[in-house]
């Protein structure tokens, strides 16, 4: 029976590899088009398209992953089904359990995949993407660390701590250098909000330093004239689905201190918890539509029966979790109800199934 397990799981995770493959073809494709549209912005040119799509593909991969679970159980046990190798492997007495055990291991499978890419590839490859498309669209170098957002201007350093969900700064320094690199001036700021082309820092302390010293003067309010704008530091910064489970948790605690709103944190602290056992929950409906009432159709009709679930699934998530937010729902509930609906779909539908 443990070989037999081994071939089912074999052939499920290789038709997944295969559908995973195909759509990450498919929405690369689509990428690239779209990126085409800022070709020649800046230094912004093919080679450089191409490596930040490159680096996008974990993000493509953690997306699709769902999906091509979902599609490629359907293939490998339909495919198995058409050949009338699980009606042979029943007949030997492999259970209708059996396989289902089979499916629960390509699952947590899919489920530790998920994690690796998640909360391993995609955060870093993704801040890697969107400094490259940074530097090259707009000429400024940006990295955002734990210790905060750096960004180039010229001879000016800048440093922010914080950067608000409605695009401010908090706690500013800006350093700035001569032509001979030595230090001249530094500049901090409690906060820094974009207004007509710049930024109006307010409580500055400027330090002006020359070979008579240090002058140091305090203003309420200064004009930071700078190329970083929002539009820039919306492509340098890392969304929060982006960022690893343990920096959001981190990034929750300071809103919470700092008493800011967190809900779209924490929802996307949620989902990233939630999105494994998606994955599994789409392997799981796969055996209900091989031997249940889709039995006797075509492989089409079970793939497209797959498609149009999984799709409906994608949707009905993210549907569900823009209306937590409007609604003010319990983030966990608005990131978990769509997964545990679908889960509780699987469960009654493997049920049914004889």
């Amino acid at each position: 029976m443990r070989i037999l397990s081994k071939y089912l799981a074999q052939n499920i995770l290789a038709s997944t590899v295969l559908v995973l493959l195909v759509l990450l073809a498919l929405y690369t494709f689509m990428d690239f088009i779209t990126e085409l549209d800022d070709l020649g912005e800046g230094s912004y040119g093919l080679l450089e398209i191409l490596r930040y799509i490159g680096l996008t593909m974990p993000k493509r991969i953690y997306e699709l992953l769902p999906i091509a679970a979902l599609l490629g159980s359907v293939i490998g046990l339909g495919n198995l089904a058409s050949q009338s190798e699980l009606v042979a492997m029943r007949a030997a007495g492999y259970s209708l359990a059996d396989i289902n055990k089979a499916v629960i291991v390509v699952a947590v499978l899919l489920m530790l995949l998920a994690l690796v890419v998640g909360e391993g590839l995609r955060p870093l490859t993704e801040q890697s993407a969107r400094q490259l498309q940074s530097v090259a669209q707009t000429g400024t170098v940006g990295s955002r660390s734990e210790h905060g957002f750096w960004t180039r201007d010229g001879n000016h350093f800048n440093h922010i701590e914080r950067i608000n969900g409605d695009g401010s700064f908090s706690n500013v320094q800006i350093y700035e250098f001569d032509d001979k690199h030595r230090l001249r001036v530094v500049t901090r700021a409690a906060t820094a909000e974009y207004q007509q082309d710049s930024w109006i820092l307010t409580d500055v302390v400027q330090s002006n330093i020359d070979k008579a010293g240090v002058k140091v003067r305090s203003v309420n309010h200064a004009r930071w004239q700078s190329q970083l704008n929002p539009g820039m530091v919306n492509i340098v910064v890392v969304p929060p689905e982006f960022l690893p489970v343990w920096s959001l948790l981190e990034y929750v605690q300071y809103l919470k201190d700092n008493h800011q709103s967190v809900a779209q944190y924490e929802l996307a602290f949620w989902s990233k918890l939630m999105m494994p056992l998606s994955t599994a929950v789409m392997v799981l409906l796969a055996v209900p539509f091989v031997f249940g009432p889709l039995r006797t159709a075509p492989i089409g009709g079970r793939i497209l029966a797959g498609a149009l679930t999984g799709i409906g699934f994608h949707l009905f998530n993210q549907s569900f979790q823009h209306m937590g937010l409007v609604f003010g729902l319990l983030p966990w509930l608005a990131s978990a109800f769509p997964t545990l609906v679908f889960a509780g779909l699987a469960w009654w539908m493997n049920s049914r199934v004889r």
